[in-house]
Order: structure tokens, then C-alpha cells, then sequence
């Protein structure tokens, strides 16, 4: 088992496709931080006479990366094809290598259950990687050009965390906290979805769709949320949709524990399921 785990771990993370899905997801965030920048040095920075703008205290880094922000382009559109860039690295490859044959070969030697679950682990840590690094990347960066100020309550509005939000208290005292928890979370979705990839690979002969399924499920998730959430005016209701209650700052709804435990807990049984499944199943 250890040496299943260490072969497909290294099949996972030295492939072009996941540096390509890294790439992308770093290019993409480098626009959240292109925008931020300017709105940094156009309002923030703006001298009047011998005084900064009143409103200097707005804008810090806790809300002017990726995660912080919901307004620039780079940030609507990670937070859209997040589960795309986690399938690419390698959900994939549980339909490449039983259409190889290389499952039926691999299976001798190291046994099917060894060869399953390495590759759920690998498959998980890859899509879970692919999700977290390019927002860790956007951080850092941003680093070097927002102070790394304690946001204020008094600006709620304009950091995007508000009373009733996820983990609000811990983002006006402790924020490099409340960042590293909601990348925590970013980390164990990412690897779920990219599961999902090799759930539908157990039942999907093409790769194209084994890679691009997972996104049109959550938008179609996404989307039928909307006929459940008939009456906001009335019901306080909980984000569900993973688009939105994935990013650190409130988008719609406000977030929940139960929310993000629940819905961890059915893809985990979902793809899990599956493998059990497909591991049962005679692939001979």
C-alpha cells in the first residue's frame, strides 16, 4: 500500500497537467491583483494636501486578494472554473488507465484495493493542491503591496464579512487565521471535486467529460438553488451552493459550519461510494 500511495502521489504531481492547471489558476488570480493594485494607488493612496484619504483604513490585504474581494474579474472567475482547474491535474487518469488496460495489469501486482485507494488519495491531494496553491500564490503577492492591517468592524461593508458571517470575530481579531481556516476548507473541497472527476470516471469512457462534469454539476446546483430560495425577505437562509460559500467573503447568503460539514460529508460518501463500487465491480 505504501509504495501504491508514493507511485500514484508521484504520478499525480509531476504530470504537465497538474503544473498546467497551477498555471492557469496563478494567471488567473494575477488579474484579481492587477485590479486591487490600481484601485489601491487611484483612491487609497490619493494625497489630499498634506493628508492621506480619510478612508485609508478601508482597503488592506484582507480584502484586496483573491479571497478577500468578489468584485475584480481574476476573482468572479476562479471561484467559477475552480472545479474544472481541480479535475485537470489528474481526475482524469482512472479513465486513461482502464481504457489502457493499465488497471487490470497494475491490480496484479499491488491488489485493487491498494491500487483504489492510493489513487483516491493521489486524485484528492492533486485536486486539493490545484485548488489551495494559486490562492496562496495571490496572497503572497498581495503581500507585498497591502498592508496586512486588522480589519475594522466599521467597514463590514466593504470586507465583505458581516456579524452573522462564517467566522466573522476571528476575521476582526485574528485574520491570518481566519484566512489559513478558510483555505483549509478551499483544500478538503478542492480534493472532493476533483473526486468526483474519478466517480465519474468509473461509469464515463471520455476524459473530456470525466474532467469538465464536476463544473456543470455544481453550476446546475448553483442554479436550481434559486427555486429553494423563494422568500429571502423572510427566511434567513444558508449559502449551499460551493461557488459562493467556498470564498472567504459573503457573496449572497451567509455561510455556515453545517453547511460546509454536510455538504463535505455527501461528496466524501458520494465518491467514496463510488469507488467501493467500482472496486467490487469485475474489471476483468
Amino acid at each position: 500500500m505504501k509504495e501504491m500511495l508514493k507511485l500514484e502521489f508521484r504520478k499525480a504531481l509531476r504530470n504537465k497537467s497538474f503544473y498546467i492547471s497551477l498555471i492557469i489558476g496563478c494567471i488567473i488570480t494575477m488579474f484579481s491583483l492587477v485590479y486591487n493594485i490600481e484601485i489601491y494607488q487611484n483612491e487609497i493612496m490619493m494625497i489630499q494636501g498634506d493628508r492621506l484619504n480619510p478612508m485609508y483604513g478601508v482597503l488592506s490585504l484582507f480584502n484586496r486578494w483573491i479571497g478577500g474581494e468578489p468584485f475584480s474579474f481574476g476573482s468572479s472567475a476562479y471561484f467559477f472554473v475552480f472545479p474544472l482547474l481541480v479535475a485537470i491535474p489528474y481526475g482524469w487518469s482512472y479513465c486513461e488507465e482502464k481504457q489502457s488496460g493499465y488497471t487490470r495489469l497494475v491490480t496484479v501486482y499491488s491488489g485493487k484495493k491498494a491500487y483504489f485507494l492510493a489513487k483516491y488519495a493521489a486524485v484528492f491531494l492533486s485536486g486539493a493542491l490545484a485548488m489551495v496553491l494559486p490562492l496562496v500564490f495571490n496572497f503572497l503577492v498581495s503581500a507585498l503591496f497591502f498592508p496586512a492591517v486588522t480589519p475594522s468592524p466599521l467597514y463590514c461593508t466593504s470586507n465583505g464579512v458581516f456579524y452573522g458571517s462564517l467566522m466573522s470575530m476571528l476575521y476582526y481579531s485574528a485574520p491570518f487565521l481566519y484566512v489559513f481556516f478558510y483555505l483549509c476548507i478551499d483544500f478538503v473541497f478542492g480534493g472532493l471535486i476533483a473526486c468526483l472527476s474519478y466517480s465519474v470516471s468509473c461509469i464515463v469512457k471520455y476524459k473530456v467529460i470525466v474532467v469538465i462534469l464536476p463544473l456543470f454539476l455544481l453550476l446546475a446546483f448553483h442554479y436550481l438553488r434559486q427555486f429553494i430560495y423563494t422568500s429571502p425577505e423572510v427566511h434567513h437562509y444558508k449559502e449551499i451552493s460551493p461557488l459562493f460559500f467556498l470564498r472567504p467573503v459573503q457573496i449572497v447568503y451567509h455561510t455556515s459550519w453545517t453547511v460546509i460539514l454536510i455538504g463535505a460529508a455527501i461528496l466524501f460518501f458520494i465518491t467514496f461510494l463510488s469507488i467501493i463500487w467500482e472496486y467490487r465491480h469485475e474489471i476483468y
